[in-house]
């Protein structure tokens, strides 16, 4: 490590010259001792500054208090700094572009010994959803003296995934007031079905509303449409499921689909919820399921917690786009290693099973066949890049066992390309690719499969618009 004067130090330094220049003028003999050991002070000191630099260890222990992250939402920031030698610090928390500092102290000033380290709290206001990494922090420590300082640099690794804002959830609640779901079509009964039965309110008319349920005679009063309101029991079991395999986890200027996602699952589930379905939540990876929980088994407010703690969005360098084959990966990467092991592998145990029935979409349906019971509505969150061939084998199980299905799908290259990055060769890539994933969903759509595609901006409102009537 290298050491600069400071302030003071150059001040003592100018002092010096000062007395040798008086000394040399009026030859004062005095006067140039003094220079010289304030000279060899200095050098003192700094020899001795170098020496505890050699030795000086100093660490930074970053902690964020809320267990989630919500954008809009502040944080508190907790910043532990400590040492193996006494020494006096003096610095500042950096704040990055994504973020807004609102309270607090992240200003660093003061001594750090072993047995005292220097600790301190701030809060922050995160504006952007996806994952953010904390700057490095930039400390000076200062000679005890105050002559000279030496700049370190602090860097563990600390990112900050910032989820869904609790407007969002709470927009969803507000969809729930206006999004009414009816099942047309062939109904187990037992499992889907809904009764009106007295009459409670009108309303203004809202598009999307039933023409049936439009109350004329106001209408023509009022010369304005308006709906009426009755009292509904439903129940309709709705299981959603969310591909967390490492395509949906890809980061992607920030974001990541398993994101994107998430954001979509917890408004239909905050939705469904407030439209009396009980509701649960599967979700899977490329070999295994992460967690089932049955319909009506816990509140939405877990559910939704849940899906906050998913895992975080993975670095993965530039999008390759998806596999030549269906079903199969890039060479070289992640996934390649997966998609060569997994169907040998369960559990630690080698095993002789095929390899469609050993991934995680077809466990997670085979999990519902066995604990839970037909006539579901399974909403699936994919991007239909990971083990398309089980998907399709695993989904007509399903289809057998009366589930509705629905699939919601985003296309990888929305979230990668702007207008400045398409060049003919990009292009035809793109054009391969959606042609590649549109002969899946057409054989998905052919089996029975409702499939809606989305794009990187989409909130929710065209999945719940597609909710809103399934038919068989």
């Amino acid at each position: 490590m290298t050491s600069k004067f400071t302030l003071v130090g150059r001040g003592v330094v100018t002092m010096v010259v000062v007395l040798f220049i008086w000394a040399f003028l009026s030859q004062n003999l005095v006067v140039g001792i003094i220079g010289s050991a304030i000279l060899l002070y200095l050098a003192y000191r700094r020899m001795e500054f170098h020496n505890l630099l050699k030795i000086l260890e100093v660490g930074l222990d970053r902690k964020v208090l809320e267990e989630v992250i919500h954008k809009d939402s502040p944080i508190t920031m907790k910043l532990s700094i400590n040492s193996n030698e006494k020494i006096s610090v003096k610095g500042s928390e950096r704040i990055p572009d994504q973020f807004r500092f609102r309270s607090g102290n992240n200003k660093v000033d003061g001594l750090i010994s072993p047995d005292e380290p220097l600790e301190m709290k701030f809060s922050l206001q995160p504006l952007e959803r996806g994952m953010f990494r904390m700057l490095p922090m930039i400390l000076n420590v200062v000679e005890g003296r105050g002559l000279f300082e030496s700049e370190i640099v602090l860097d563990p690794r600390s990112d900050l995934f910032v989820r869904a804002s609790k407007k969002e959830i709470a927009l969803a609640h507000l969809m729930s007031r206006r999004k009414q779901f009816e099942i047309t079509g062939p109904a187990h009964l037992r499992h889907s079905r809904t009764f009106q039965t007295d009459f409670r309110s009108i309303r203004d008319y809202i598009p999307g509303d039933r023409f049936r349920d439009i109350d004329w005679k106001a209408a023509s009063r009022l010369t304005k449409l308006m709906t009426k309101e009755f009292e509904k029991e439903t129940n309709i079991p709705t299981i959603i499921m969310v591909d967390t395999s490492l395509p949906m986890r890809e980061l992607i200027k920030h974001r990541s689909k398993l994101d994107h996602a998430i954001a979509i699952a917890l408004q239909v589930a905050v939705v469904m919820d407030n439209q009396h379905h009980p509701v649960g939540l599967v979700t899977f990876n490329e070999t295994s399921v992460v967690e089932h929980i049955s319909p009506g088994t816990v509140n939405v407010d877990e559910i939704v917690m849940s899906l906050f703690k998913l895992p975080n969005p993975l670095e993965t360098g530039e999008y390759p786009g998806p596999p030549e084959e269906t079903g199969s990966v890039n060479k070289g990467s992640a996934k390649d290693f997966i998609q060569a092991v997994s169907p040998f592998l369960h559990k630690r145990h080698r095993i002789s099973s095929t390899e469609d029935s050993v991934t995680g979409i077809f466990k997670a349906l085979r999990e519902m066949s066995s604990y839970e019971e037909t006539g579901l509505l399974i909403v699936i969150l994919t991007d239909l890049e990971t083990n398309t061939s089980s998907m399709m084998k695993a989904l007509k199980i399903a289809l057998g066992m009366k589930h509705r299905i629905v699939l919601v799908s985003p296309f990888s290259w929305l979230y990668h390309l702007e207008r400045k990055d398409i060049d003919p060769d990009v292009l035809e890539r793109v054009y391969l690719d959606n042609q590649r994933k549109q002969s899946v969903v057409k054989a998905m759509r052919a089996s029975g499969v409702r499939v809606i595609e989305i794009d990187s901006h989409e909130r929710g409102d065209k999945v719940l618009s597609g909710l809103r009537r399934l038919s068989r």
